[in-house]
Order: structure tokens, then sequence, then C-alpha cells
């Protein structure tokens, strides 16, 4: 309890919701809405914070809602049964079983042993591997699989390539390793279950507004989203920050051969994950096609994903050492990020109490009508995108979502084109080690110092700012509404 008190964060949760608690309530505000500001601020505080761990802050709705008289304990608990985070617990069970079998890194190092010869180009093969490997697995994990082999490629390079001075070492070395990092993250924008904001999205709009974002509707804008910003992110590290131009050694590409056959050939239990996957992809993009048939109308995106990790506890794996079924429970257990989901939850309480109670549209109420949209998408993205360099992107697309909603109602907009820009520019921090995990974790080799990471993240946070804003404004209403 000590160490509590002795935490700010903490402690200016504890203030400002009591402060605002005892103020006599504002005008058109309701007392369930003047209650729910008080846990906002509370919440909003811890989040940003981390007084407490986010997925303990995110117990809070469960605990102080029905205290409060804000909504009783069932409407507090129904988001964190939302169909949307089975859609995510069924995409990291699928995600733990490629893992499990290093289909993910078969796939990575078939890449990148056809990623050419010139150092640049090597780069941008370390990318695209972790932005289509991170469209359907977390980006942590990939950027844990692939940074050890950029280590790797990077030591032969610095051995093997004589003409290379230690600055044009130091270069290659640092546009590879946040090469890694920027790939995953640009590449977890492109699916709903890449990268949790976008899920945040979906279940918000379909709980508030009923409207249901599908898998394949959000690759519509997430695809050519990344697309557009994984070269340009690359043309960023290797010819404006670190100027990478050279030849790499035939003994790179002998290492990176060398290691994919140490995989030995493609096996049974890899085979049939992949078939698992394949279908499941399929049949995600498909959905609609589905839904026509009477035995199938029942079918969702969160439903597929669910059959999927079910088969995957049920095949057996055929292979001989590893006995048993293709996923095992344990396997769940140890490799699912349940946190997340948790935090998942309590975001979605938290935002459909916003709305329940008014306090949303009393928000909205104070903001002046008459505001350009591009300019509010514009001050949106860019205030997100640096907020998040410090805070956690689900918390703080959580705490954004229902605001946001709300001031573009009162602009009379239709709420989509903001809250996407939203889910969009809080996958976009770049800058600093703790704004996301694959930042953390390539910082953590001891080989990138913070200026140097904040100096490249800079320009591509400027690039996520121009980029989000341009499809939030026209690529959003022409694919998702």
């Amino acid at each position: 309890m000590n160490l509590l008190l002795d935490n700010k964060g903490f402690l200016i949760g504890i203030i400002l919701a009591f402060l605002t608690i005892s103020l006599p309530t504002p005008e058109g505000l309701s007392i369930e809405a003047h209650r729910t500001a008080a846990i906002f601020l509370l919440m909003g505080a811890w989040w940003a914070t981390e007084a407490v761990p986010v997925a303990v802050t995110a117990l809070v709705p469960l605990a102080l809602f029905p205290l409060l008289g804000i909504v009783d304990i069932q409407s507090a608990a129904n988001p964190y049964a939302n169909k949307t985070i089975y859609l995510f617990f069924g995409g990291f069970l699928i995600a733990t079983a490629i893992q499990k079998w290093d289909l993910h890194k078969r796939i990575a190092l078939f890449v990148l042993e056809n990623a050419g010869s010139n150092g640049a180009s090597l780069i941008f093969g370390f990318m695209l591997t972790a932005a289509v490997i991170s469209m359907w697995v977390m980006n942590t994990a990939t950027t844990i699989m692939l940074l050890p082999i950029g280590l790797a490629v990077v030591s032969v390079v610095k051995t093997t390539v004589n003409h290379l001075s230690e600055e044009d070492v130091e270069s290659f070395q640092l546009a590879l390793l946040l090469g890694i990092a920027y790939g995953a993250t640009i590449g977890g924008m492109s699916t709903l279950i890449g990268t949790g904001p976008n899920g945040m999205l979906a279940a918000f709009m379909a709980d508030n507004y009923d409207l249901d974002i599908s898998f394949v509707d959000w690759m519509k804008v997430g695809v050519p989203l990344s697309a557009i910003m994984l070269p340009c992110s690359w043309l960023i590290l290797t010819r404006v920050i670190f100027k990478v131009n050279f030849e790499t050694s035939t003994e790179t590409k002998e290492l990176l051969t060398s290691m994919k056959n140490d995989l030995g050939e493609l096996q049974g239990p890899e085979l049939r994950v992949l078939v698992v996957f394949f279908l499941t992809a399929l049949s995600w993009m498909l959905r609609t096609v589905l839904d026509n048939f009477s035995f199938l109308e029942g079918l969702s995106d969160a439903g597929i994903a669910m059959i999927s990790a079910l088969f995957l506890f049920l095949l057996p794996s055929g292979d001989k050492e590893k006995k048993g079924a293709l996923l095992e429970w344990k396997d769940a257990q140890e490799n699912v990020p349940w946190g997340l989901l948790v935090l998942f939850g309590g975001g979605l309480s938290l935002a459909n109490a916003v709305q329940a109670t008014g306090l949303a549209v009393w928000m909205g109420s104070l903001i002046p009508q008459g505001i350009n949209l591009a300019l509010i998408i514009i001050l949106v993205v860019a205030l997100i995108i640096f907020l998040t360099e410090l805070t956690s992107n689900m918390a703080t697309t959580a705490t954004f979502l229902p605001v946001v909603a709300a001031i573009a109602i009162q602009s009379n907009f239709d709420p989509l084109l903001v809250t996407a820009a939203v889910a969009l520019a809080a996958s976009c921090a770049f800058m600093l080690p703790v704004a996301t995990p694959p930042n953390a974790i390539v910082f953590g080799s001891g080989l990138i110092r913070v200026p140097q990471m904040a100096r490249a993240g800079f320009l591509i946070n400027i690039l996520g700012i121009t980029v989000v804003s341009l499809v939030a404004v026209f690529s959003v209403p022409y694919f998702l509404l």
C-alpha cells in the first residue's frame, strides 16, 4: 500500500476523481454522467502514468460502475465478452500455433533469402517480412523472432564486407534494427487483429453506432495505408537518416540459406497449421459470400477465429517428438496476452458508459461548431501519435474514442471519420523505446541510443500524421461508410 501512496500517478488519479465527484453536477449533465467523468479521469490518469498495470486499471469499471450507480454489473461486464475480444483471442491462438511450429520463421527466412544483395534492399526485406507476419502474429513476437536473425546478418556484414567504414556499418545496423521494429508496427495496422486499436474501434462502433466493420472491410483501408507507410519509412531510414548503399557479401545470403536449411523440410505440423491459417484467412475474406448460405448466416469474423482455434486444439500434430494436438492449453496459457484482452474489455466498458450516460454528448457540446473536418482529423491524429509515445495505445484509444465521436457528431460529421483516425494514429508511435513493444525490443539490444531512435521516429511520425490524415479523409468514407 505504501508503494501506491508513493506513486504520484496513483494519487493524481484518486485526487482528480475525488475533486470531480465533489463538485456540483454541471447543468445539462446527469448524476450518472458526472460520476462517469470521475472514473474517466481516474482511469485516464492511471493509464497515462501506468501507476498500476494497465490491465488492472481496466478492472475498475467492474468494481466502481455498479457501486456508484452508473450502470449495473451486467452492463459493466458485457463489454468484457464483446465478440471482437474473441476475434482477437482466436487470432492469438492461431498466432501461437504458428509460433509453436516455427512457421513464421520459415516464412521470414524465405523472404529474406530472396531480398537481394544490396544493403538497403535487405533492410526492406526485413521490413516487409515484419509487416506481413505482424498482420497475423503479435508485433512483439514478430520482432523477437526477427531480431536475432537481423543481428546475425549485421555480424556477417561487419566481418565480410571489408570496404565499409565503422559509420557505414553503424548506419546499416541502426536502419536494420529500426526497420524491423517499424515494419512490425506498420504491418499490424493492416488487419483488425494486427493491433489492438483496430479491434477496439470495430467493437466501439458496433456497440454504439450499430456499424459492423468486417475483417475484409478494414483491410481495404489498412493494407493500402501500410503499403504507403512501409516503403516511405524504408526510404527515410536508408536514404534520409542513415544512408545505406552497399552490396552485401555472398556470406550474407549463405547465412540466411543456412538458417532456412536448419529448419529442414516442411513438416506435417507446419503444413497442418498452414492449412488452418489459410482457410481462416480465406473465410475472413469471403465472409460476405458465405453469409449467402442459410446454414452459415450466423457466422462472424469472431466465429471463424474460434472455429479455427478449436480445430488447432483438436487436430493431432502428427509429430513424433511433440505428441498431442497442434495446440495445447498450456501453449495458450503461456503465450496468449490475457492482460490485453482484459484491457480491451475495460476500455470498451468505459467507452460504453461515457456514451450511455450522455457524458460524450455533453463533452462534445463544449466544442465550438463549424470546425473544418480536415483540421479536426489532423489535430486529433497529431495529438494521438505523440501521446502514444508515452502511453499505452489501447488505453489511449479507449479514452479518446467516445470523446472524438461526440465531437464529430456535434460538428455534424460521421463519427467513424474521426474515430478511425484515432485508431490508426494510436499505432503510429515510432520515436521512443516505451512507445511500442517492437521499439522496446530493438532498443533492448543495446545497439540503439534514444536520440538515434527519436531522430528517425520523428520523421516517420510526421509521415504517419500525413498518411493517416489522408486515409481518414479520403479512404475511410469510401470503404467503411
